[in-house]
């Protein structure tokens, strides 16, 4: 009984806090980057296009060349305190991003990788957002072809540590 009470007590704390996060108007988070970073960040719409665009040109998954826009992963963890390239040293080789999505897909990325690496996170696709189902961010990886390490719906990018 006390079980079945504490848990509606949960559940009525939890949609009155919904609630009145939507009823504040405060934006939700389009993008978080937390784990072993110095500087944990929780962007707005408003906080991902304010960063530095860049594009790239890659193959998409149906074969078509396609032009995408957003910001470089590099530059989101970088904001985020993450040591890269001449940066990374000692332990911090050690670390990984872990990049998920809204679906639960994860994709796990070497922080080495980026030193040579050209990750996108990419919010339009020739200049259009990206579709339901893909967007509304997504990371390019535009040097694999199969396309593995593509996460649609991105929602969280974690830096872990082995």
């Amino acid at each position: 009984m006390i079980a079945w009470l504490t848990r509606a007590v949960c559940v009525a704390f939890l949609f009155a806090n919904v609630a009145a996060h939507a009823q504040s108007g405060t934006p939700a988070a389009y993008l978080i980057v937390n784990g072993e970073v110095a500087t944990p960040l929780t962007m707005s719409e408003a906080d991902f296009k304010a960063l530095p665009r860049s594009s790239v040109t890659a193959t998409d998954a149906s074969g078509n060349q396609t032009t995408y826009a957003g910001v470089k992963l590099a530059d989101i963890l970088l904001k985020a305190g993450v040591p890269l390239q001449q940066n990374l040293k000692g332990t911090d080789v050690a670390k990984y991003l872990d990049a998920q999505g809204a679906d639960g897909f994860i994709a796990v990325f070497a922080l080495p990788e980026f030193d040579q690496g050209s990750f996108l996170v990419a919010d339009t696709a020739n200049n259009l957002p990206l579709p339901a189902g893909t967007g509304p961010l997504e990371i390019i990886s535009p040097n694999e072809t199969r396309h593995a390490r593509w996460v649609k719906q991105l929602t969280l990018l974690r830096i872990g540590k082995i």
